[in-house]
């Protein structure tokens, strides 16, 4: 009979990750619904939080206090 090896590794980095992902992702998506207000872009932007961020950085869609605006929209 065969034997089997199994190795488990633990990335302590991992749960820190999907935080973060987690995070920018629901950022994202507020800012797509305050700017598109559409459940498919926000959707896609929650999926791709960290780029559109950037692109709206780029953009300067947060200039002059635009960023906590549209966060205190929501709350």
């Amino acid at each position: 009979m065969a034997e089997k090896n199994i190795q488990i590794t633990y990335n302590p980095l991992s749960g820190f990750k999907s935080f973060f992902h987690m995070i920018t992702g629901i950022v994202s998506m507020m800012i797509s619904w305050y700017f598109n207000q559409s459940v498919l872009w926000a959707i896609f932007h929650y999926i791709f939080g960290i780029p559109y961020l950037i692109y709206c950085l780029l953009l300067g869609r947060f200039k002059d206090g635009a960023f906590i605006e549209i966060l205190s929209s929501y709350f």
